[in-house]
């Protein structure tokens, strides 16, 4: 029997949103470890799961794919997760047990996703659960690098949760504009179409803002959201139908290794 052409996931910018929380996490302990490669590993099989579960699901839900392509779902998917139990089946027995209801909730989030969006190609809900789901990945190498969970670790799920659902409104709000046969927009329908956009990024920077007056994080987490913030507005403004989508993934992608790099470099976490 051949062995079938390999699946990977085709939300490409996922892989920002699952590895940029956990090199922020892993900056955050301070230490690098065995461990961090055993949860590295594991999580990217359980990630590069993800396309072949969704076929499977889908066969089982809405339609069926095609015999072959069944055939080649069915394989991927018990190589990944084999692979992801192996990995984290180490960790297991380096005595990580709470990583079982960090991945319990994780697996609940990509099944969320799913069941919102299986019948639609994208929806909010559905693409902020994804997000929920791929930024446990904080949380969970802040545990295994630390040996613990605390406020710090929560905060940093907090953080790369909030920034990355920025880009799940501004893609939308794109998508959005890509799908009307207009060419250009007035202001109202700018406002009309990217409200939600404008809305979750001011607010953000409200939140971010309030954790940074009561001194909780310093105010380099607020310039962690700047430049995000300010693409969203802008791209609001300049709102039009002719998206470029793969050049939209790669500064998407630009600005999440910036986030990445000020929540790693600069001490964000622990006030005096």
């Amino acid at each position: 029997m051949t062995i079938p052409r390999p699946l990977i996931p085709n939300e490409h910018g996922a892989c920002a949103v699952l590895f940029v929380p956990m090199a922020v996490a892993a900056t955050a302990v301070g230490s690098f470890s065995f461990n961090l490669v055993l949860l590295t590993l594991s999580a990217l099989s359980w990630f590069m799961a993800y396309r072949p579960a969704s076929i499977l699901l889908r066969d089982s839900n809405v339609s069926s794919p095609g015999k072959e392509k069944l055939r080649q779902a069915r394989f991927w998917a018990t190589v990944y997760l084999s692979a992801g139990l192996v990995f984290l089946a180490l960790l297991l027995g380096h005595g990580f047990w709470l990583l079982l209801p960090i991945g319990a909730l994780s697996a609940g989030g990509f099944l969320g996703s799913f069941f919102l969006s299986r019948r639609r190609a994208r929806t909010i809900p559905g693409d902020l659960l994804a997000v929920v789901g791929l930024t446990l990945s904080a949380p969970g190498t802040y545990y295994v690098g630390a040996g613990s969970l605390n406020s710090t670790s929560f905060f940093l799920w907090l953080m790369n949760f909030l920034f990355f659902g920025c880009s799940v409104f501004y893609v939308h709000m794109k998508m959005h504009a890509a799908s009307s046969k207009k060419q250009e927009f007035d202001c109202a329908e700018k406002l009309s179409i990217g409200k939600w956009n404008v809305f979750y990024h001011i607010a953000i920077m409200v939140v971010v803002g309030a954790l940074a007056l009561v001194r909780y994080m310093s105010w380099f987490a607020v310039l962690a959201f700047v430049p995000m913030t300010m693409h969203a507005i802008y791209g609001t403004h300049r709102l039009s139908s002719d998206v470029r989508f793969k050049n939209l993934g790669l500064l998407l992608l630009g600005q999440s290794i910036a986030f990445g790099i000020i929540l790693g470099v600069f001490p964000v976490w622990q006030m005096q």
